[in-house]
């Protein structure tokens, strides 16, 4: 038969799936006598079979789900390594390999192969009467029910030994894959759970001997409880209930760990470092500064101004509770950081116009997020002019009512101007990372072909000589976006190693551009 799914759908399946079974076969050659990784082998299992089974691939699932079981029984050492469960192990990832590039032309051969190998697994690990495998007609809630209470279960066990990195990253492994299944954005708060999770622990998993904070806790205990909730919903009504007080708690939660995590140092200038003498000094001040210090803030906000692009586009659409309070936390954070920058710089009107409008920002109001996206689309060209600039500011002066006085928490750091001969050191700041950071370059790059074409993001807005960038033009489409999946794929594979959760997040997000398209 030949596979229901669209293009894009089935694309994005080959290359994650074919990344699952090379990490698979990496498991198998670096096991020695004493028998390959069972938690190893169950992970890279388990991801595939999540993956395929999204994608209503019964027969890859049910090979991979066959592997899962021979991992689960080597970890748990119930099943004993010998030549007999090596040769199946191995025969079942090199079929798996064939069938993943069949899947786009599946037929009778393909299921009789799937069969086959499931058989085999089956005499070693059988399948038992209530499978944690989904079917094809139990559908994605089946298997999202199952991994959420599954992440339930390793935060329950790392809460009860806070100090373990084993169980730290059991629990960081099974939150990444679950990240990655696309499903979990049409169902929430799932996506911002495993966000929220994956953000928590990371500065964990960098640590040999972990110490979680009382907020760290408090996020791991009420994700704990919103997960087992929202297992018990997919399985009733398919769907979890967005405004439970499970989900009240959460969010409280990790509003508490953003807070507490908070970055809230401005960027200092270097003249502000000096005695108030003459000198000497050890640094002396160029003669012919190849930039001014507002040239300087213009490409500092770059990638500040392309962050928020992305949040404010997110908050104009977003429903769920859990997804506007972590909108709100990261648009406070992002206006923080963009203040402090403009303060720092001596741009003393973009911060008392970012001071004046953050709470109506962070609160999500349509007016509020409409003025902050144009200013925005502004300070990531950094082709525009200053008077552009200032000009934009002074066509929103006229804010909402609820805008017009700053909220104390957000007013910028007072700092003298910088001196013009002197450049700027950051003390502390929000630096992009991982799939932020990759969604920035993308951004950037395809913004360069799309610049002739586009048209201002408002007709009431002024506009001097450039037109205004609508996001919409900044992100990848159809086929680009699905030639730029394919050239990420194939340098993470020339690169001779596991891609990185971040990395395939990447390659996710790329593809499902392609298939809106």
């Amino acid at each position: 038969m030949t596979s229901p799914n669209p293009t894009g759908v089935v694309e994005l399946f080959v290359l994650q799936a074919s990344d699952y079974i090379e990490q698979l076969d990496g498991v198998l050659n670096a096991a020695g006598n004493s028998g390959a990784d069972g938690e190893a082998l169950a992970r890279g299992a388990r991801m595939l079979r999540g993956s395929a089974t999204m994608t209503k691939l019964p027969g890859v699932a049910e090979v991979a789900a066959g592997i899962e079981r021979v991992g689960r029984a080597l970890r748990e050492g119930t099943l004993l390594w010998e030549p007999g469960l090596r040769s199946a192990l191995t025969s079942a990832v090199d079929d798996l390999k064939v069938l993943v590039h069949g899947v786009r032309a599946w037929g009778p051969s393909e299921d009789q192969r799937a069969q086959a190998r499931s058989s085999e697994l089956a005499r070693y690990a059988p399948q038992l009467a209530r499978s944690n495998t989904p079917s094809a007609a139990a559908g994605g809630s089946a298997f999202l029910a199952n991994e959420a209470a599954e992440i339930a279960v390793s935060l329950d066990q790392f809460l009860a030994h806070p100090g373990d990195s084993a169980l730290l990253g059991g629990l960081l492994a099974r939150v990444r894959g679950l990240r990655g299944v696309a499903a979990t954005r049409d169902l929430p708060p799932l996506a911002d759970v495993v966000d929220a999770l994956d953000r928590a622990g990371k500065p964990l998993e960098l640590t040999s001997n972990p110490v979680p904070t009382p907020q760290q806790l408090a996020l791991f205990q009420a994700a704990s409880t919103l997960l087992r909730r929202a297992a018990i919903e997919l399985r009733s009504i398919g769907r979890p209930d967005p405004a439970s007080p499970e989900v009240q708690r959460f969010t409280a939660a990790a509003a508490a760990l953003d807070e507490a995590t908070a970055e809230s140092a401005p960027i200092v200038p270097i003249a502000d470092l000096f005695y108030a003498d003459n000198g000497p000094h050890l640094v002396d001040t160029a003669p012919n500064p190849p930039t001014t210090p507002s040239q300087r803030f213009r490409l500092e906000a770059v990638s500040q101004a392309e962050h928020l692009l992305r949040l404010v586009s997110e908050a104009q659409v977003a429903a769920d509770i859990a997804g506007r309070d972590r909108l709100s936390r990261e648009l406070r954070g992002a206006l923080r950081a963009l203040g402090a920058a403009a303060d720092s710089f001596g741009e003393r009107d973009v911060s008392a116009w970012i001071a004046r409008m953050a709470p109506a920002v962070a609160a999500l109001e349509p007016s509020a997020l409409g003025a902050m996206r144009q200013v925005s689309a502004l300070l990531a060209d950094p082709n525009s002019r200053s008077d552009q600039l200032a000009q934009q500011l002074a066509g929103l002066r006229g804010a909402p009512s609820s805008v017009a006085a700053p909220a104390p928490a957000m007013a910028p750091h007072a700092a003298p101007a910088p001196s013009p001969m002197l450049p700027n050191v950051r003390r502390s700041t929000r630096t992009p990372t991982g799939r932020d950071l990759a969604a920035l370059l993308d951004t950037g790059i395809s913004a360069l072909g799309a610049r002739l074409t586009q048209r201002p993001l408002s007709a009431a807005v002024p506009i001097v000589d450039e037109q205004l960038v609508p996001i919409e033009s900044l992100l990848f489409r159809g086929r680009a976006a699905l030639d730029r999946a394919r050239a990420l794929g194939s340098q993470v594979r020339g690169a001779a190693r596991t891609p990185s959760p971040d990395e395939l997040s990447e390659i996710y997000d790329l593809l499902e551009l392609a298939a809106t398209e």
